[in-house]
């Protein structure tokens, strides 16, 4: 399977298709990511790929707001910003 890879980019205010693709030292800010992957039926492995997935994104909202109330003084709050490694989630393969 051929991967388009994306190194060192920023991806702001858009959607970004994740299958197919390798991100390498990339941010992600206010990005709705779109996931085309099949569920095998009775495969755990598929299931463990998604909930990876799903758990990364958690963590990252969960930073995101700890940091908005730590900085609930400022003058403007940064908006959340996921980076991500491709070796951070397992590759999504249909």
């Amino acid at each position: 399977m051929l991967l388009t890879k994306h190194e060192g980019v920023t991806f702001q205010d858009q959607t970004v298709y994740i299958s197919g693709q390798a991100f390498v030292r990339c941010t992600f800010d206010r990005c709705n990511w779109h996931v085309d992957r099949v569920l095998l039926w009775g495969s755990p492995e598929s299931v463990q790929e998604v909930k990876a997935l799903v758990n990364m994104i958690e963590a990252v909202q969960q930073q995101a707001a700890a940091a908005q109330a730590a900085s609930s003084g400022a003058v403007a709050a940064q908006s959340p910003v996921l980076a991500a490694d491709s070796t951070d989630v397992p590759p999504l393969t249909t």
